[in-house]
Parts: C-alpha cells; structure tokens; sequence
C-alpha cells in the first residue's frame, strides 16, 4: 500500500507537470472517453459529460468501440441486463428515463461506432454521439434502424454517413486496453483512469485539480 500512494503521488506530479505545459502551449486539457453504442451505462457518460465539462477547457475525445470485457466471459448477458437495471437508476437520478428495457447487441450498433470513428474529432461528431445515444436508450422502440441514424447524421454534419471506418475502431479498442481499463464506460483523465458513469463527479474534481475549470 505504501509503495502504491507513492507511485500514485509520482503520477499525479507528472500529470501537473505535463497539464502546466500543456496550458503554456495553448493546448486544451483532454478526457478520452472509451463507450459502446450498446452500452447503456456508455450513454449516461456521454449524455452527462457533454454538458459537465463544458465548465472545463478541455476536450472530449469520444472514442467509440465494440468488442470489450473479458474474453469468453459466461456471465456477460447477466451483465447486460444489470447494465439496464444500472443505468435507469442513474438515469432517473438526473431527472432522465431510459425507455428500453432490453439490451441491444453489439453488433447493432456497430455501424454507429465505425461511422463515428471514421471522422475527426469536433463539435458536430461529439453533438451526434449525444444525439444517437438519447435515440438509443431513451426515446427509441425495441428496433434500431439504420436508416433513422443516417438522418440524424445528415442533419448533424450535412453529408452523407461515411465510409465504415472498422479499423479505427479496433484501434480504439487497443488503446482502451493499453490505458487499463477492461469495459466500457472509461474515461482517461490524464493518467488516471475511471469507470466513468459511477465517477462523474471525480472526473470533474480531477480536472478541477490539474488546473482546467474555466476562469469565471
């Protein structure tokens, strides 16, 4: 445990250090965000995030995957349907209500997250994520049609939906494993890591420490 507080203490001065320069070159602060279209947990991060950090300079790296969690895992459908019963309450908690009850396989939405990865970072990609997430978990039917996500891509960025980007996802998804964590939702922050929709507010206070709230 001492060795732990240490190390952790070590990091953190890094992290100070390298946030300082960063403020010094201009640059924004940034969270990397690791979330799963199926995931409903995934859409109270997002949905909460997009508006919390709007009090920091930063950026939100939203950066979508598909395959996470542990390999072969047998208990993996009782964990999506806890994640359903999970994100209600949280859900409900900001004033919200997540209208499906049933989860949604990867493979559904796959195309959302290939369509998002293949196109740069910005306000309309971020804007979309939101948009698509809400549709998902707290206004749509059991079906999700692709045709429903293309208008909202259209509106959103007035082009058509991209070319499918798979290999940009897997990359992200490697990245997510680089950084620690194992599912989604997982925000890096840093050099901390966070499993993100029960970690809302220790986001918020991290980004507090290092120094990237917004002067009044």
């Amino acid at each position: 445990m001492p060795s732990l507080v240490v190390r952790l203490a070590r990091n953190d001065r890094r992290a100070r250090i390298a946030c300082g320069l960063r403020r010094r070159l201009g640059r924004k602060g940034r969270v990397e965000l690791y979330f799963a279209f199926d995931d409903p947990n995934s859409a109270v991060a997002v949905i909460d995030l997009a508006i919390r950090l709007d009090d920091f300079d930063i950026t939100l790296d939203l950066r979508p995957v598909v395959n996470r969690g542990i390999p072969d895992d047998p208990a993996v459908e009782d964990k999506r349907r806890h994640a359903i019963d999970d994100a209600r309450r949280l859900f409900k908690r900001s004033g919200l209500t997540m209208v499906r009850t049933e989860p949604i396989r990867p493979e559904t939405t796959a195309f959302l997250a290939e369509w998002v990865a293949a196109t740069p970072r910005g306000a309309a990609r971020s804007a979309f994520c939101v948009v698509a997430l809400k549709k998902l978990w707290l206004e749509a039917g059991p079906e999700v049609d692709q045709a429903d996500y293309a208008r909202i891509w259209e509106r959103n960025f007035d082009r058509p939906t991209p070319v499918p980007h798979l290999a940009a996802v897997r990359a992200n998804e490697k990245m997510m494993k680089r950084r620690g964590p194992y599912d989604t939702p997982a925000a890096w922050v840093h050099g901390q890591w966070f499993f993100a929709h029960d970690r809302l507010s220790q986001i918020a206070e991290r980004l507090d420490d290092l120094g990237w709230r917004k002067s009044s």
